[in-house]
């Protein structure tokens, strides 16, 4: 997996390019961790393409959101397909990580 990192006002942006599945969690966990290193509080990940999401990007993304609101910061999700949506829906991490449509939107909701 690789994941493409853009920093634009406060908020780093994420764009991972396979699922976030078992297999590829490990390689999804260092790119944040190279975020939270340089002090990065506030995250969005792009999921534009990313097709699928499974127990262990669940937890990670739950988990991910717990760390970062106890540094102050916070994520969101964003442009997540129908199939990842419903994931997010049917297990209700959308009622606790925000879901937005575009980048556009997450970015703006940092403000």
């Amino acid at each position: 997996m690789t994941v493409r990192q853009t920093k634009l006002g406060v908020a780093t942006y994420l764009s991972p390019d396979a699922s976030l599945i078992e297999e590829q969690v490990p390689s999804f966990q260092k790119a944040v961790q190279e975020v939270r290193d340089t002090g990065g509080a506030n995250i969005v990940i792009d999921m534009k393409q990313v097709p699928f999401i499974d127990s262990h990007g669940l937890e990670y993304l739950w988990d991910l959101s717990t760390d970062l609101s106890s540094r102050g910061g916070s994520l969101r999700i964003a442009c997540a397909n129908e199939t990842c949506k419903e994931i997010l829906r049917i297990t209700r991490v959308d009622q606790t990580i925000p879901v937005y449509e575009d980048l556009e939107s997450a970015g703006r909701s940092f403000l």
